[in-house]
């Protein structure tokens, strides 16, 4: 699918916000157990760092995101002209909030043109797209609606509308998760699958998506998968000490998030062949958060193809990105 909407976001981390993240860690021992129309948010600087401030609650409370220029970010060791064949680049300032509209639909494929069409339906005007990532069953609440999959490779832009879907059922809430961004369906072999909904939002700081949406907060372990073997579909799980991810967890909530699409002015991510891996969170619920992270300081939610992404080069980054390699 095309079109799809994405994010940017203001703010930096100061040496201060990177420090607290650290001793944060060190004191929270108890708490374990991826186009077209982009609107700008009129929102200040001082004022967004402000609603971030307000918005967090959690250990990282009070680790506060600086306006202006990205400090984690030394535009004076950049090559003088960075490309997907010189190495690392330094992104474009996160300057800029963008409102991500309800509304735009995916442009439909050509009539007639086979399309590898991710399942999705739309509800209230908001679109959601299958995740690949299931639950149990216990976590499915209320019914929402029925869809009938009814769009496939050869509909039409004007079928498009209110209750299309490339897959039929029944819809649910999922308890624990907003409406606006996550429902599900009935999945294979009794569980339920989640269909996520990433519009009708503004995105500041990593806690914008990783805490209010997906609760990445409430992780009681974690493992990787090697970026050899998830490329082909190998389910080889390495398991992680989590405290060894508290400073990492605390620092992604208030990194500015970052859009790498092709259209924006970073660039296609994807276009730099960074290295990757693939660290999931699992948390108290019983669901998983996955999430890639690549060798510039970039983290990803691995659940949806917009290409949004906390920005968190430096020593934490990097120790978290070693282990999984």
């Amino acid at each position: 699918m095309t079109n799809w909407d994405v994010f940017k976001a203001i703010g930096g981390i100061s040496d201060e916000a990177i420090e607290d993240a650290r001793l944060e860690s060190a004191t929270s021992g108890s708490k374990r157990k991826t186009r077209r129309r982009r609107i700008i948010g009129a929102v200040a600087v001082m004022a967004a760092c402000t609603a971030l401030v307000l918005g967090i609650a959690q250990p990282w409370k009070g680790i506060k995101p600086v306006a202006g220029d990205n400090p984690a970010v030394d535009t004076s060791a950049a090559p003088g002209s960075v490309s997907p064949d010189n190495g690392v680049m330094v992104p474009a300032p996160p300057w800029d909030s963008v409102y991500i509209s309800p509304d735009p639909m995916p442009e439909a494929p050509e009539p007639g043109v086979a399309a590898d069409m991710m399942a999705f339906f739309i509800y209230n005007g908001r679109m959601y797209v299958q995740t690949g990532q299931y639950a149990d069953p216990s976590l499915r609440e209320g019914y929402v609606c029925t869809v009938k999959g009814d769009i496939d490779e050869w509909s039409g832009a004007d079928e498009y509308v209110e209750g299309a879907s490339s897959i039929g059922g029944d819809v649910y809430s999922v308890k624990g998760y907003d409406t606006n961004f996550r429902l599900c369906m009935d999945g294979p072999d009794g569980l339920i699958e989640f269909y996520d909904c990433l519009s009708d939002m503004t995105l500041y700081s990593g806690a914008d998506l990783f805490e209010t949406c997906l609760h990445v907060e409430n992780y009681v372990g974690a493992y990787y998968i090697l970026d050899a073997d998830w490329e082909e579909n190998i389910d080889n799980r390495h398991e992680l000490d989590p405290e060894s991810l508290e400073a990492f967890v605390s620092l992604l909530m208030v990194s500015p998030m970052q859009e790498w699409s092709a259209w924006s002015e970073n660039g296609d991510i994807f276009d730099y062949e960074y290295a990757e891996v693939h660290l999931y969170f699992e948390l108290a619920d019983g669901t998983t958060v996955p999430v890639r992270l690549f060798e510039n300081g970039c983290v990803m939610y691995g659940g949806s193809a917009v290409r949004v992404c906390a920005y968190m080069p430096g020593a934490i980054f990097d120790e978290v990105f070693a282990s999984c390699t």
